[in-house]
């Protein structure tokens, strides 16, 4: 193919279909039935010749290609699927998107209680819509998969070979976006390097290398997980890690310290849905500059897979906002602190006005690396979401995201405590229920604090205090509180602005991660009663968690942290019997993790060590060695030979229930009281 007469074959076209389920499945089953049907990815049911892949499945399936995607959209657009599956259209290929007649009802994710289905907002499908117009094919897409790589590609695959093959250390770093021949490009600089160097590749998914290892073929090249890497005993000379912002921060770090002399490629997509590829730029790049190796960068602007100035790809960052920039501020200095303006904005105002829509937005892309293009549908759509903002000239300076959570029944919050169900959008009083052990929290009212920023070039001027205290101001719950990764900077400014530690946790999704902070601001008596009693419990308990955290080596502890940890706390509440026995039967029978009710299960395992005799021998080895001798997660894993820690953490849930019948085989626990 001569890429020089013909860049149009290689743009990629989409269609729009719209009616019932069926309709729209018959009409993209005729768009793609000469398609070889590997080829196509189907995401959705309803068709009659094409697979179904569930949506959770995708994600695996970075690096892949198709000569056509299918997006079932009639229960809404998923916007983080949206993101996901344009990258996979060959050049010349289609995205296909099915769509009911009309706005569809509400998406149920974002139906939080007490509010229905009919509260949530459609403006994030009228932008899809608005996008994508009503384009409709009429003849199947016609792919080239003949992809020949550019000359930056080249370039770039030079400069990583030069940077692997030789003898000190070395850290490498390629950013790019979707498509841009960047997982290709590692995979033919290590079919390059001379024989006898030991390669490690790796993802947070064995699937995201695919494309890397498919290029190094013929090398010694071999995909080594994550955690094998950070923790295991084998050394490497190569380590490439491709999708590199899907690893917690935390663990790249301990990767690092871990291969001293190792020559690393780091390779990520810098924007889209991934989200945490901010978090990657923001926060372990500034890290890994600070170390004695030089950082050196790279990037990959031109696409591989497809034709630069492809439509479809333009159509799914205006959709998406993949590209939004907090607002251009000219002259920082200008900018009189004193003179900005809180607002309180309306989502239809936001959805009319997409200046305001990208500063605001792009301020928290900017400042939070876990914003993704879903929550951009959470902004738009969610009814239980305010958006706040400091406003100067018209262009936001600082923006918080808030959330009203809490209020739930009793019925309600003793079914969380038991572990009986499930609850979505309510992350601090579930928590603190579920966690923490207080069911009186499920009750009061809260404004949690989901994301806040300010603009990079106004920072140090007291703008993130000043929009706290406006939010504060606006709304009146028993409780205000947040949620976010532990930093001794992030715990002393809630801590100034009369924010108390009530909880530390291990960040949601990631047993690898740093710890999670929870902080409260008591408004009510009812508020003050439980921050009192939170505060105790942790004073008590943090010491013995923090042991098994560090004992498990898979939670980012330092000694800074720690320190500001302790600096929060209070006086230590006593812990009486009963509440001991509550505290093991909320772990073995309930949701609460093992570390957070650490100081109770370790007591009360001392207490009954007798009992572990009569127990099974794996579930005695579990206790022994977790409870008694402190050994990690992973080291248990390898040891006990469990697949995963995941499994390993469902076995030790059995045998604490297993040691509880044991030891305690008469014993009644009290009703849960939520008053």
């Amino acid at each position: 193919m001569n890429e020089a007469v013909e860049p149009a074959r290689r743009h990629r076209r989409w269609t729009v279909y719209r009616g019932a389920p069926e309709e729209t499945a018959r009409a993209a089953d005729a768009l793609l039935g000469a398609l070889d049907p590997d080829a196509v990815l189907w995401v959705g049911a309803g068709s009659a010749r094409f697979a179904d892949t569930p949506r959770s499945m995708v994600k695996r399936l970075l690096g892949r290609a198709f000569d056509a995607v299918v997006i079932d959209g009639h229960g809404g657009v998923d916007a983080d699927l949206l993101g996901r599956c344009q990258g996979f259209v060959w050049g010349g290929g289609c995205l296909v998107l099915r769509l009911p007649v009309g706005a569809p009802p509400g998406d149920p994710r974002l139906a939080v209680e007490p509010y229905p289905v009919e509260a949530v907002g459609g403006r994030f499908f009228a932008r899809v819509e608005a996008a994508f117009g009503g384009t409709t094919l009429d003849a199947p897409p016609l792919a080239v998969r003949r992809v020949h790589g550019t000359a930056e590609q080249a370039a770039v695959v030079d400069w990583l070979v030069s940077r692997a093959s030789g003898d000190a250390p070395a850290h490498a770093v390629l950013l790019s976006d979707r498509g841009r021949g960047k997982s290709s490009a590692l995979g033919l600089a290590l079919a390059r390097l001379p024989a006898g160097h030991r390669i490690a590749v790796s993802a947070s998914d064995p699937q995201q290398c695919a494309e890397v290892l498919r290029f190094a073929a013929k090398t010694t090249a071999r995909f080594v997980t994550i955690d094998a890497l950070a923790t295991g005993p084998e050394r490497y000379d190569v380590i490439v890690v491709d999708e590199a912002a899907q690893v917690p921060v935390p663990l790249l770090q301990r990767l690092v310290r871990r291969h001293p002399t190792a020559r690393f490629a780091f390779a990520t997509t810098a924007r889209g849905y991934e989200g945490t590829g901010r978090g990657f730029v923001l926060r372990f790049l500034r890290w890994l500059e600070g170390l004695e190796v030089p950082v050196e960068r790279a990037t990959l602007r031109e696409p591989i897979r497809w034709a630069a100035g492809d439509p479809l790809e333009a159509r799914v960052a205006r959709a998406l906002l993949l590209d939004a920039e907090p607002a251009a501020i000219d002259d920082p200095a200008a900018v009189d602190a004193a003179a900005v303006e809180h607002v309180v904005l309306d989502p239809d105002r936001l959805a009319a006005d997409e200046a305001l829509l990208r500063g605001f937005f792009g301020l928290l892309v900017h400042a939070h690396y876990r914003t993704t293009p879903a929550d951009l549908a959470r902004l738009l759509d969610a009814p239980n979401l305010h958006a706040h903002a400091l406003l100067h000239a018209g262009r936001v300076v600082a923006a918080c995201l808030c959330a009203e959570e809490g209020g739930l029944s009793p019925e309600r919050v003793i079914a969380l405590y038991r572990g009986k169900a499930r609850i979505r959008g309510h992350a601090l009083p579930e928590t603190l229920v579920c966690h923490a052990g207080r069911v009186e929290a499920g009750g009061l009212s809260m404004i949690r604090s989901v994301r806040i920023a300010t603009h990079p070039a106004l920072r140090r001027l007291g703008l993130a205090s000043r929009l706290v205290a406006a939010v504060e101001g606006h709304h009146a719950p028993d409780l205000f509180g947040t949620l976010f990764g532990a930093t001794p900077a992030l715990l002393a400014f809630r801590r100034s602005l009369g924010y108390r530690l009530v909880r530390v946790g291990v960040n949601a999704g990631s047993r690898t991660g740093e710890p999670s902070a929870v902080m409260i601001r008591p408004v009510s008596e009812r508020a003050q009663r439980l921050c009192a009693a939170l505060r105790g419990d942790l004073a008590r308990d943090l010491p013995t968690q923090l042991a098994l955290m560090r004992a498990d080596g898979e939670v980012f502890l330092d000694d800074a942290l720690v320190d500001a940890l302790g600096r929060q706390s209070s006086d230590p509440s006593e812990m009486s019997a009963a509440a001991r026995l509550e505290g093991v039967a909320a772990y073995a029978l309930g949701p609460r993790p093992l570390e957070a009710a650490g100081r109770a299960i370790v007591e009360f395992v001392e207490a009954h060590r007798p009992a572990l005799a009569a127990l099974d021998p794996t579930h005695a080895a579990l206790l022994q060695g977790r409870i008694i001798d402190r050994r990690g997660w992973s080291r248990l894993t390898r040891e006990l030979g469990y697949p995963s820690v995941r499994a390993t953490m469902r076995a030790m849930r059995r045998a604490m229930q297993a040691l509880v019948e044991r030891a305690t085989p008469d014993l009644e626990l009290e009703p849960v009281q939520t008053t």
